[in-house]
């Protein structure tokens, strides 16, 4: 018995020292980041809702004040206008990765190509088609109520940095033509003309898909869904959740009831015990320059302005901003110990991104970094999301796991939840990620050895055919 308590003790402690991560800052609580997006909204001068106090009941509460929170309070109040509808945010709407990501608004949904492999191109151009609800969604907003969010269709740029990459290219062009969308592959100087890198040796243009301030979007669409009789309480701190016939969802201040509620909490669900084996809540950190001059901008090119992505498994996306800044984040995504989530910056990211920002563009040498931030997503093992309606009475409503690429995809799941409430039927309720059952992450004392394990993979194969 002392050998086995010696060896379990043994394990417990190593697991520990092979958690601990002397770069990961500690678990405060952070509000002021220094995200770009924050700033350009002007969020530090906006006034905040007050948090809910009291004992408090409703018809429907909605748990989170991103993107899936703020699109199924949109649909919500204008499908049941009735009911009482209560939104809860922690901190304020926008703050988590709904106004943190590189401001991509990307069309389909991650894992759409190997759903389209397994049904075939006419189903997957009905998904594709279906899930292009949440830019048209974006748009409506923008022309329907003013929502200035720096938006702009320009497409989307893939890109490849070595011979294999660029196989994996011409797959997904193939996939995109049997699907009937437009997409060229671009080589060369064609190539050159789209950007200026000696780090890109092939291409892919798909003209679907946008860029813009999420921050700007999350805050705007809050005062929207108020006027349609949402009530938004900021600041309030979720400490628990007794699910049941009637929820009970107990905060730092008061606590509310309601037969029905709605997860929008994406990354951060396990903290609140939900999807806790399903979803993995792995950081992504950004960065923002300072602004380019024009002869930094000729001698890069980026005409078009389209977002750019890489094909590594751990890829950069960047984008230009609105006031002629690179917006760049990817290079890793770490995971860290016991699914706790990012809190602020992560100096070993910023600096491989910083790294990665002058090894695509060696002619902006010197250019400075004027902020730095960071935030945490949900993953799943197959990569696709899952929205849907789980629990005894089939009453909890969730949109979860959009793998990074949630900015309109979470548009998408505001919209599919609406429906699944209402009973309707429709091609959103049709898609393959709703009751998409998300895979088993495996325990959780042994995902920060898979993690480790799977990070020495990457590095080493990508060492070895990476520029």
């Amino acid at each position: 018995m002392a050998v086995g308590a010696a060896g379990v003790w043994g394990v417990s402690a190593g697991l520990a020292r092979l958690g601990a991560d002397r770069a990961r800052p500690p678990q405060l609580y952070e509000y002021f980041l220094d995200n770009f997006w924050f700033e350009a909204a002007d969020l530090e001068h906006q006034a905040l809702n007050p948090p809910l106090k009291g004992q408090h009941t409703a018809d429907i509460v909605i748990i989170g004040g991103g993107f899936t929170g703020l699109s199924s309070a949109y649909h919500l109040s204008r499908a049941f206008p009735n009911k009482k509808i209560v939104l809860l945010e922690g901190a304020c709407c926008g703050y988590g990765a709904s106004g943190r990501n590189g401001g991509f608004c990307d069309a389909g949904f991650s894992g759409l190509l190997p759903y389209v492999e397994s049904a075939g191109p006419e189903r997957g151009r009905v998904a594709f088609d279906a899930s292009l609800f949440g830019i048209n969604q974006i748009k409506r907003m923008v022309a329907a109520h003013g929502i200035q969010c720096d938006f702009e269709e320009n497409g989307m740029l893939e890109t490849a940095l070595d011979d294999e990459q660029a196989r994996q290219l011409e797959k997904h062009y193939a996939i995109y033509k049997a699907m009937g969308l437009d997409a060229a592959m671009v080589h060369g100087q064609d190539l050159q003309a789209e950007i200026k890198s000696p780090r890109y040796i092939a291409g892919l243009r798909f003209p679907y898909g946008a860029i813009l301030n999420p921050a700007k979007l999350a805050r705007g669409m809050k005062p929207v869904v108020e006027r349609g009789g949402v009530e938004v309480h900021e600041r309030t701190v979720v400490l628990r959740v007794t699910p049941g016939k009637v929820h009970r969802i107990e905060t730092e201040m008061g606590e509310i009831s309601a037969p029905t509620l709605v997860l929008g909490l994406n990354g951060y669900s396990p903290r609140l015990g939900f999807f806790r084996d399903r979803v993995l809540p792995l950081c992504s950190y950004v960065l923002a320059t300072e602004p380019l001059s024009p002869a930094q901008w000729e001698s890069i090119g980026w005409q078009h302005r389209q977002g750019i992505a890489d094909m590594r498994v751990l890829f950069d996306y960047q984008r230009p901003t609105a006031d002629g800044r690179i917006v760049i984040g990817g290079s890793d995504a770490p995971y860290f110990a016991d699914d706790a989530p990012s809190s602020g910056n992560y100096k070993p990211a910023i600096e491989a991104l910083t790294n990665s920002l002058f090894t695509t563009f060696p002619q902006l040498e010197g250019l400075r970094i004027d902020h730095t931030w960071g935030g945490t997503m949900g993953f799943t093992m197959d990569f696709t999301p899952s929205v849907g309606v789980m629990g005894d009475d089939k009453n909890i409503f969730y949109g979860v796991a959009y793998n990074g690429e949630g900015v309109a995809f979470s548009q998408t799941a505001g919209r599919i939840i609406c429906e699944l409430m209402a009973g309707e039927e429709s091609d959103l309720t049709k898609l393959c990620v709703v009751n998409h059952q998300m895979p088993y992450l495996g325990p959780s004392s042994l995902r920060i050895v898979f993690e480790r394990l799977y990070k020495w993979y990457l590095t080493r194969t990508s060492a070895k055919t990476v520029h």
